[in-house]
């Protein structure tokens, strides 16, 4: 079998493996204390007035914002995957 659609050569689908398993875990564990409303995450939220249920929601939507980019951070591993697995002189 042939060469399936190369984008990136090895080097670079390493490099982006790399860093995309680092988002997935980082992203991951961020959203992860975003929905426990981690207290040293405060600084982070932009909330307008202070009520409890506000910040409540903030840290609700931080969380989310988090999973979604760590999808994408899964997504992108697995095509760089894919490329690293199918060129022909695959780096590992």
């Amino acid at each position: 079998m042939g060469k399936v659609c190369p984008i990136c050569g090895p080097k670079l689908s390493a490099f982006c493996m790399i860093m995309s398993v680092w988002g997935v875990i980082f992203l991951g564990l961020l959203g992860l204390f975003f929905y426990m409303n981690a207290v040293t995450l405060f600084p982070d939220l932009t909330v307008e007035k202070l009520s409890v249920k506000d910040v409540e929601d903030k840290y609700s939507e931080k969380a989310m914002q988090c999973w979604i980019a760590a999808g994408m951070y899964l997504v992108t591993l697995i095509v760089v995957f894919w490329q690293n697995r199918f060129n022909s002189t695959s780096i590992f």
